[in-house]
């Protein structure tokens, strides 16, 4: 099998000039450990979702151009360049653009950001779900069997996830 993957010179981006902010959603240590510590009392189910190319899923906020890569300039056009829609690897913005888009979603699905901990939501209705994001992944846990299957789905539907649940032994 071979790959090709369009990476951006991030490396040569300037702070100011090219982008303003970097970031990417990490749940602090504590916050998944008191997550395991709730659902291991509970008696709570503990799912795993792992989202493949997780930063080519981001929108951008900004305009941004690109060179075209090295070895497929086209030949009439040397002078011209690319304007990226989506977020690509080694962009800065591209982990801040992949928040933005799950958090949107998970809000749209009726989840409240937690007020302490910006990568952990909260749905609760006459059940509990919540989720917590860490760069890529998304831990999952909650008191309805049957409400945390419909959230996969439709995380599934959206994002191209792997569902990594057996290897926490559920």
């Amino acid at each position: 099998k071979y790959k090709a993957r369009l990476v951006v010179k991030g490396y040569a981006q300037i702070y100011g000039v090219d982008f303003s902010e970097t970031f990417a959603p990490m749940a602090r240590l504590d916050t998944i450990r008191l997550l395991l510590a709730i659902a291991a009392q509970k008696c709570w189910k503990i799912y795993q979702l792992d989202v493949k190319s997780a930063f080519l899923n981001g929108f951008l906020q900004e305009e941004i151009y690109v060179e075209q890569p090295e070895g497929f300039v086209m030949q009439v056009h040397e002078d011209k360049v690319y304007l990226l829609k989506k977020a690509y690897y080694g962009l800065k913005q591209a982990p801040r653009a992949w928040y933005s888009r799950i958090d949107s979603h998970l809000l749209s699905l009726g989840f409240v950001k937690s007020l302490s901990e910006f990568t952990m939501y909260v749905k609760e209705a006459t059940d509990l779900i919540v989720v917590s994001i860490y760069i890529d992944d998304l831990l999952i846990t909650g008191s309805n069997e049957e409400l945390i299957k419909v959230f996969k789905a439709e995380i599934l539907n959206v994002f191209e996830m792997t569902d990594l649940s057996y290897f926490l032994g559920m």
